[in-house]
């Protein structure tokens, strides 16, 4: 039971709404009533929840010898209206992407006055990697590897997965770590080049710049601030070349350390 809650949250329903709609798949259709008393709820409560999975196309009202009933859809069926859904919007999405340069010309005419966005909890970190894929440069990432995986362990693979196929390049710095030398060993597959940096320069705060922004994150406290300004971006840009410049005799070094210290490590991650 647990596990259909999960799945069903997962699809954009809440737990109330998902024991409903397994009532209704163990029960068949049935009364307000009947639904209400099986999930322990009111009946104008169960009322307003049926009314919303309507809305969501996972429940349908129907009468049977004058009598109002609900019953569920078939998860079939259910699942292909998420797949129409995903077709429609990958539609959407592509739609968009053909015009966002002619969009971007209607601007160009005047000043764009920066603009500075807060966010905080996973899903505000979430929201800003995925603007990253409407870069269009390589992106230039500060990045504390060992924060960022604890934080989305289970998006994480997904944001590369997805970088690759649309062929998003990066440039990373990273404080030089067992988890960070091993990361670099995938730099070719993931379309990235990266460079160790002193340890201690672990600063615990995440940095990526690309066209005319600036997004910095702190891990810990799960609160980060997007700039967009292209005098600030130009100005990081400059910083973070002038350090990859800098960290070249270091990088070749630590990385030659690290391929003897974690060569056993390095086999496993390629077996």
């Amino acid at each position: 039971m647990d596990k259909l809650i999960e799945h069903l949250k997962s699809i954009g329903l809440n737990e109330k709404e998902a024991k409903i709609y397994i009532s209704l798949i163990k029960l068949g259709p049935q009364p307000v009533s009947v639904i209400a008393k099986k999930i322990s709820m009111n009946r104008s409560s169960c009322y307003n929840l049926l009314d919303k999975l309507r809305q969501k196309g996972v429940v349908e009202k129907v009468i049977q010898e004058n009598n109002m009933l609900f019953r569920s859809v078939e998860p079939g069926h259910v699942l292909d209206q998420l797949k129409g859904k995903r077709y429609e919007l990958d539609s959407q999405i592509q739609n968009l992407g053909l015009v966002l340069k002619d969009f971007n010309e209607l601007k160009s005419g005047y000043e764009v006055k920066p603009r500075v966005i807060f966010f905080q909890d996973e899903t505000g970190l979430q929201n800003v990697l995925e603007d990253t894929f409407s870069s269009s440069e390589p992106l230039r990432c500060y990045a504390s590897l060992d924060e960022l995986s604890s934080m989305l362990p289970n998006y994480m693979p997904r944001y590369y997965k997805k970088r690759i196929k649309q062929k998003l390049r990066v440039r990373a710095l990273y404080p030089a770590t067992k988890k960070s030398f091993l990361h670099k060993k995938r730099d070719k597959i993931e379309l990235r080049q990266s460079k160790l940096i002193p340890k201690e320069f672990d600063f615990h705060l995440d940095i990526m710049v690309y066209d005319n922004k600036v997004v910095m994150t702190s891990l810990k406290e799960k609160f980060g601030v997007s700039i967009e300004s292209k005098e600030m971006a130009d100005a990081q840009k400059k910083i973070f070349d002038l350090i990859w410049v800098a960290m070249e005799k270091f990088d070749k070094k630590t990385t030659a350390k690290f391929e003897k210290k974690f060569k056993n490590d390095v086999g496993k991650q390629n077996s």
